[in-house]
């Protein structure tokens, strides 16, 4: 089924879900109310997570600033980031659906650019590409190391179901409504909840494609560009992969589980030693794959790890 809507009709509802980053939300949202939309319909809503509704005033605010944006505020109480992304999908009404985070700044022709590559290529899912923007105190190493880059696609690819994010993605509403689609919230504290989201809706063969051109900014804090925050990180992945693999019950996929793990601590045991000698960028990346090992027997012996807890 076709992504495109009516052509007199073409309306999308941009989801993005915050929780207290009051600052980089009003940025968002002075960006989003600055898109090139030429005959594009634009309908913004945001998803405070934040049971203080910290980003109600931000949303009043910016209602003040940009009398023409069309702006939704949904509060969502109780911290869980899958509830949050599903109440923004029961608050959709448009025929395409758009999600960005609270974190991230488009680029002028965003919206339109995923317009086009869903139009152009028929698509029912359009990603794009989220780029790093770096605190200035960042340190060069881990910028040169590569750790926070994610692969880029001509426009027009199939995207692979493992880059799959809520980041920066067009989809069709017709086809959430069609496999009656929500997300998990059992891994509402602990991410991976999109990854799960795509996965199933990628068994039901719709086309999801590459635009290379509609490219987002995500800001990355001090917090975050460090060993630690990058260790814990890869921790949780491997424990979300193993939990799902479990929660679906085929021994083959824990079986998968089960030599993924011995791969990534033999690989990871073996270049210990020689790592010493290296990079401090490279030793980062041998301790990352044994983090995902270590994460993928906590999911398997006492589920997912809540990293936002």
């Amino acid at each position: 089924m076709p992504l495109l809507p009516r052509p007199s009709d073409p309306r999308i509802d941009v989801v993005a879900c915050t929780f207290r980053r009051p600052g980089l939300l009003a940025r968002l949202i002075d960006a989003l109310a600055a898109q090139r939309l030429d005959a594009l319909r634009l309908n913004l809503i945001v998803v405070d997570n934040d049971p203080l509704q910290s980003a109600r005033t931000v949303c009043a605010g910016a209602a003040l600033r940009h009398a023409g944006l069309a702006l939704r505020y949904v509060s969502v109480p109780q911290q869980n980031i899958a509830l949050a992304r599903n109440a923004g999908l029961a608050a959709c009404s448009a025929e395409l659906i758009a999600f960005i985070d609270d974190d991230e700044q488009p680029c002028a022709d965003w919206l339109q650019n995923l317009y086009r590559a869903a139009r152009d290529y028929q698509a029912e899912l359009v990603f794009g590409p989220v780029l790093p923007d770096y605190h200035p105190a960042t340190p060069a190493w881990l910028i040169a190391g590569g750790f926070f880059e994610r692969p880029r696609h001509p426009s027009g690819s199939a995207m692979p179901l493992p880059e799959a994010r809520t980041g920066n993605v067009l989809m069709s509403a017709a086809l959430i409504q069609r496999c009656a689609l929500r997300f998990d919230p059992a891994l509402g504290l602990s991410g991976g909840e999109d990854s799960e989201f795509f996965r199933r809706l990628y068994l039901t063969q719709c086309k999801a494609v590459w635009c290379d051109e509609a490219i987002v900014s995500e800001a990355v804090p001090p917090e975050r560009a460090c060993e630690r925050w990058l260790l814990r990180r890869s921790f949780r992945i491997g424990s979300v992969e193993s939990c799902q693999a479990r929660g679906r019950g085929a021994h083959s996929g824990l079986a998968r589980i089960c030599l993924k793990i011995v791969y990534l601590w033999a690989r990871t045991l073996l270049e210990l030693v020689p790592a010493s000698l290296c990079s401090r960028a490279h030793r980062l990346r041998v301790w990352r794959r044994g983090a995902i090992g270590a994460g993928l027997i906590y999911g398997l012996l006492f589920g997912v790890f809540n990293e936002y807890q």
